[in-house]
């Protein structure tokens, strides 16, 4: 099963517990909060997902092609522009099932993901799945 596949059920399923959680709790339900409240709530939550979704999916793909160029974090950082202190590079050799929410941006990580693709395919790396 590819990432991809394997992101998806589990945003999937995630969400669904949402609903589900919302649902036996009447946390969101339209008598309490009003119909317009509770329709803002699912949809957030949906997109919620949908970016962290997005988020670990490009973080993997990066993580694949820095293993396989045999990068380091100093070689991922220097890669990066405009990098500020607080923000932690990921480190390849680490294991890390998800992406950093907090520390490090979804805009860092497309910069390497636009720079290490390329360099993948000029090596000969099969392509992330």
């Amino acid at each position: 099963m590819s990432t991809k596949s394997k992101l998806t059920i589990i945003s999937i399923l995630t969400y669904c517990a949402f609903v589900i959680l919302a649902l036996f709790t009447n946390i969101l339900s339209p008598e309490k909060i009003g119909i317009t409240w509770t329709i803002f709530w699912y949809v957030a939550a949906a997109g919620i997902v949908y970016y962290l979704w997005f988020k670990n999916l490009v973080f993997q793909r990066v993580m694949y092609y820095s293993k396989a160029l045999n990068l380091t974090q100093v070689d991922l950082a220097k890669m990066l522009p405009n990098l500020k202190e607080s923000q932690v590079v990921p480190d390849p050799g680490k294991p890390a099932i998800i992406a950093p929410i907090f520390n490090f941006p979804l805009q860092g990580l497309d910069i390497l993901n636009a720079k290490l693709t390329p360099m993948a395919k000029q090596k000969g790396i099969p392509p992330f799945r």
